[in-house]
């Protein structure tokens, strides 16, 4: 399968040069942007795979797509630089994932799209373990929460209160913390 790409160059040239070397590389064009705000519209009409940016796009530069890009994880970014640009590498690092600095070669194109590439998956599956580590560690908090309501008003033991959840869970075929939080909202009314 072809990966998906949106490039952005405010240089017709470069577009150009790239709509005919990223179909040699195995990869498809889904969109082209000269400037910066059509770039994030093109992108989120488009939801590519990979997004190449010019690092002097007019309004929005490539560095504000990308940081656009990273804050609300829609795609990888592989920023193109300009000779004599090294400085805009160092203040990046945060917001893209690849560099390419002009001029550069078809091999280092494919590098840095696979580097982004994977990098960002990479990243949104440490995204998605720290959400679902997230949801369990607030569970948990829940659950414990409607344990010592079980303790106090019952005069249950931890590990009775927690067999109490459990078991109630289990005959209703739903989730610990779905009966934790009925028992904290019950609680709660009679207070």
């Amino acid at each position: 399968m072809q990966r998906r790409i949106v490039m952005a160059s405010g240089d017709k040239n470069e577009l150009e040069q790239l709509r005919q070397m990223l179909p040699r590389l195995g990869y498809r064009v889904v969109g082209e942007a000269t400037g910066g705000m059509h770039a994030l519209k093109t992108i989120r009409t488009t939801s590519p795979e990979l997004v190449l940016l010019d690092d002097r796009l007019p309004v929005l530069d490539g560095m504000q797509v990308a940081k656009i890009l990273t804050d609300e994880n829609i795609a990888p970014a592989v920023l193109m630089v300009s000779q004599g640009n090294k400085s805009l590498v160092d203040r990046a690092r945060d917001v893209t994932s690849a560099f390419l600095m002009r001029p550069y070669l078809e091999d280092q194109v494919y590098a840095a799209i696979e580097a982004a590439a994977a990098s960002y998956k990479k990243y949104t599956q440490l995204q998605q373990q720290l959400n679902e580590l997230q949801e369990t560690l607030k569970s948990r908090k829940i659950v414990e929460k409607a344990k010592g309501i079980l303790m106090r008003q019952r005069g249950f033991s931890e590990e009775q209160a927690f067999k109490a959840i459990q078991q109630t869970a289990m005959k209703k075929r739903t989730t610990m913390k779905s009966v934790s939080e009925a028992i904290i909202t019950a609680y709660e009314m009679e207070v």
